[in-house]
């Protein structure tokens, strides 16, 4: 197997049992010797992310469009990390980008409705909500916050109703 090959394995196996700063780590050393890897740019921009550093996640992200590693959870994820620095505009085109590739990507939705609510445009938060619940109908984030956009409108039925399903799904 090829030295990269091995290191970008490492590098999954420690994104998925949640240890960050390993999986960058084998990420940044499979990329000293595949330096033109968009995949390897994603997932050491992945693991950043997940580390909270979002501004670097940002570089490695846009690495890896720049060497045509264009997708919806590449953009997706984009989109979270220019959030998470307070860059809303370019999240929200980082989203529709997502979303135009994929327009049931979850997250992608998800965190549109996220930012719809941030700016009481609640009507349109309920649609990316449950447009994210429909493509993976056991999102727990995107129920709770359907959830609190109900509860925020007074519709308590509707809150009543997605707070059940929310339960459910933490049990």
């Amino acid at each position: 197997m090829h030295e990269a090959e091995r290191l970008a394995e490492s590098g999954i196996a420690h994104l998925e049992s949640a240890q960050y700063e390993k999986a960058a780590q084998d990420f940044a050393s499979a990329l000293k010797l595949d330096p033109l890897s968009p995949e390897l740019f994603f997932n050491l921009g992945l693991a950043k992310l997940k580390a909270g550093r979002a501004k670097s996640a940002i570089n490695h992200f846009e690495e890896s469009l720049s060497l045509g590693g264009d997708n919806a959870d590449l953009r997706s994820n984009l989109g979270l990390a220019l959030f998470e620095t307070g860059k809303t505009k370019e999240a929200m085109a980082s989203y529709q980008a997502a979303l135009s590739m994929d327009p049931a990507h979850p997250e992608a939705n998800n965190n549109m409705g996220v930012i719809c609510f941030g700016q009481e445009q609640y009507s349109l938060a309920i649609d990316f909500f449950k447009a994210a619940i429909k493509s993976r109908p056991d999102y727990y984030d995107a129920w709770f916050n359907l959830r609190d956009t109900f509860a925020e409108l007074g519709l308590e039925d509707e809150k009543l109703e997605a707070d059940n399903i929310v339960k459910s799904l933490s049990v």
